[in-house]
């Protein structure tokens, strides 16, 4: 009995085991052996030779006196192998299975340990909240290197989550939402376009955003309803930034300013995807890419908020003859331009209206040649705030929007 004593505690001693990896809020990624979706606990053997995992302890504290003895009943199928990997099932159901633990893990962080028979302990972790359906694991294998682990992999070796396996952009914001486009809780909040330029979907529970680019303090998108934070492959999603987060999983718990900041983007393993630093915005006025994804940011009073971005410099054709482009600058503080193109002779009147519709003044007005042509609009006395012109050339009529700031 002394020498199998001496045996055993020089064995486990030897013993290179590691808590692998875990998932802590398995909501409908990986089944377990009762057709359940049970948090799962995958230990990595390092060392050459087989351990038999029977009357090694485990528990949800690092309080040994607490752990739960792993049953020898069937050797065989608590046996790790050399260089190989075997997963529990933290479910309280172990009447079903040697592999099931009488206790469940915390979606909200505590900590997983793992004791010899002799209880020493071999390995434990404290972990912090973590993210539904997305496990938590070592890199390279048995390594002190933690990552949050979207692509999990129970009984296999751990795969490093490279970031750039996520094409998203930081696509449009309005920091400044006076009337322009209301909020699901009725409001007018701030607001943030993330645009998915790959070719899968990215469900964003557990990817991070914040109004600087410090991911220490960035805030964690639920993954509470992962449906509603999935943002389609080569689609649009919409985030509000109003520090309301307790009202839906797309708000964010701050709001951007409007005189200036950041933003940034962030996913699970604060790998840093995207990030702007921004110049004092205009009201109702968004500031976005065209086109999506690329680096051309243009001021937007044609917001499109969960949809592509138009270019608000861009030429339209009027009845295929005729063509006037946005005003630029736009937003602008006391004058800009509007510039159009005939190609051929036509009578052309531009007027300006206030946001209700009233006339304001005629810009001009009259017979213009075939080309280009630019007319100044001086606005030093008009207040700030959304405006309207139309533009008519013979018997086409087009209306723009621009935009003063003060």
């Amino acid at each position: 009995m002394i020498l199998l004593s001496f045996f055993f505690l020089t064995y486990h001693a030897n013993a290179q085991l590691y808590i692998n990896e875990f998932m802590a809020s398995n909501i409908d990624a990986v089944p377990g052996p009762q057709d359940d979706y049970p948090d799962w606990i995958e230990i990595y053997n390092a060392g050459t030779e087989d351990v038999m995992l029977g009357g090694f302890l485990m528990c949800d504290t690092l309080d040994v006196t607490l752990a739960y003895p792993i049953p020898n009943t069937y050797p065989d199928s608590v046996t790790v192998e050399a260089g190989g990997y075997i997963v529990f099932y933290a479910n309280k159901d172990t009447a079903s299975s040697v592999l099931n633990l009488n206790f469940k893990l915390s979606g909200d962080g505590e900590q997983i340990g793992l004791w010899d028979a002799q209880e020493i302990l071999l390995d434990g972790i404290t972990f912090v909240e973590q993210i539904a359906d997305v496990s938590y694991g070592r890199y390279e294998d048995g390594t002190d290197n933690w990552f949050s682990m979207i692509e999990f992999t129970p009984n296999a070796s751990n795969t490093y989550p490279a970031p750039g396996d996520f094409d998203l952009y930081i696509n449009e914001f309005m920091a400044s939402n006076s009337v322009a486009f209301p909020g699901p809780q009725g409001d007018y909040p701030d607001w943030i376009e993330i645009y998915n330029a790959g070719d899968e979907d990215v469900m964003l529970g557990g990817f991070s955003m914040f109004d600087t680019l410090d991911v220490t303090q960035a805030y964690l998108i639920p993954s509470t309803y992962p449906d509603s934070v999935t943002v389609e492959a080569g689609g649009f999603i919409v985030f509000y930034a109003n520090k309301e987060e307790g009202s839906s999983v797309r708000n964010l718990n701050f709001k951007l300013n409007g005189d200036g900041e950041q933003i940034g983007l962030w996913d699970p393993n604060e790998n840093l995807l995207d990030g702007i630093t921004y110049e004092e915005q205009a009201v109702d006025t968004s500031y976005g890419r065209f086109a999506d994804g690329t680096e051309s940011w243009f001021y937007m009073p044609d917001f499109t908020p969960g949809a592509a971005n138009q270019n608000s410099l861009s030429v339209d054709e009027i009845e295929g003859r005729s063509g006037i482009s946005q005003v630029f600058p736009n937003p602008f503080n006391t004058e800009t331009n509007i510039q159009f193109t005939l190609d051929q002779p036509e009578n052309v009147k531009i007027e300006l209206f206030d946001i209700k519709g009233d006339f304001i003044k005629t810009l001009a007005s009259g017979k213009y040649a075939i080309g280009h042509h630019t007319v100044n609009l001086e606005a030093s006395e008009l207040q700030a705030g959304y405006y309207y012109y139309t533009f008519r050339a013979g018997n086409s009529l087009h209306t723009k929007k621009l935009s003063i700031v003060k």
